[in-house]
């Protein structure tokens, strides 16, 4: 009996683990316009995604019978692309991947009705799989101090000067000295500007975990090297109500899979987001 509860359990746990997240988006006669409703179903139905994960989307655009096939398959792609510019929008941290597929008419039996057609193949279909801890390849950012401060948008991360550390220690490289002080005066000029330090790693694999700190044995490095630019500021006087830091490990890499020491330099950095101006 217990052998049996065994093997159930174990076939239900592989279940859940392996479903993805399904579901169609509905459109009326000719149209591809998103509505706020579409919006709603959307946000609905990824509610429950988890925020330290990344996923891969399909969008799936279809359209019935009315009208010619050429028009339809556009029609079919339009509706795709807006669903996926929502997604790209809205969802931009969960995204690991996004295909967007323009399928047309979907094929039917029934007996046309070339006025109204058939309501439930005007959609777009939604499939939704984890990423499987794969890191989430990201774009270089632009720096900082080259945009004006009226344009810093909030939410947005940007890069610094190169911030170096030695390896596998939260210990600055000399150089770096000088970026940290001209962030440190970028603060004070700037009273209204409020930062989260961004600390990013190199050298991972498929795993996206964070990495060894081999000064204290713990697998923080991003993290620890985030708060230590954080006390860092502090120290110089800025405010601690101004500031908040986050490792993100190997989960944003600018380069993977790495293919030298020029792709392990660029991924292993410091970056600021804006959360308040």
């Amino acid at each position: 009996m217990k052998s049996l509860l065994f093997i159930i359990s174990f076939f239900m746990l592989s279940f859940c683990h392996a479903q993805n997240i399904e579901f169609d988006i509905y459109f009326d006669l000719g149209k591809y316009t998103l509505s706020k409703a579409h919006q709603k179903t959307i946000n609905e139905r990824l509610a429950n995604l988890d925020s330290t994960q990344t996923y891969n989307f399909v969008i799936k655009g279809y359209t019935d019978f009315v009208d010619t096939e050429n028009f339809n398959l556009e029609l079919s792609k339009n509706r795709a692309v807006a669903v996926s510019d929502y997604l790209e929008t809205a969802y931009e941290s969960f995204i690991n991947s996004i295909e967007k597929e323009a399928k047309g008419e979907l094929p039917t039996d029934s007996e046309k009705n070339e006025r109204v057609g058939i309501k439930k193949h005007r959609k777009v279909s939604v499939i939704i799989s984890k990423n499987d801890h794969k890191p989430k390849v990201t774009e270089r950012k632009e720096n900082i101090y080259a945009v004006p401060i009226n344009k810093l948008k909030i939410g947005k991360s940007y890069e610094l000067g190169k911030i170096n550390f030695k390896t596998g220690r939260v210990t600055l490289v000399k150089s770096s000295k000088k970026q940290l002080e001209k962030l440190v005066q970028f603060l004070r000029r700037n009273s209204n500007v409020h930062i989260e330090v961004q600390g990013h790693i190199c050298c991972g694999g498929d795993d996206d975990s964070d990495a060894l700190n081999s000064d204290t044995g713990t697998e923080t490095l991003s993290v620890d090297r985030a708060r230590f630019i954080y006390k860092y500021l502090i120290s110089r006087g800025i405010s601690k109500n101004r500031l908040t830091y986050k490792g993100y490990a190997f989960k944003e890499p600018l380069y993977f899979p790495e293919k030298g020491r020029r792709d392990r330099s660029y991924n292993r950095r410091v970056e600021i987001m804006i959360t308040k101006n």
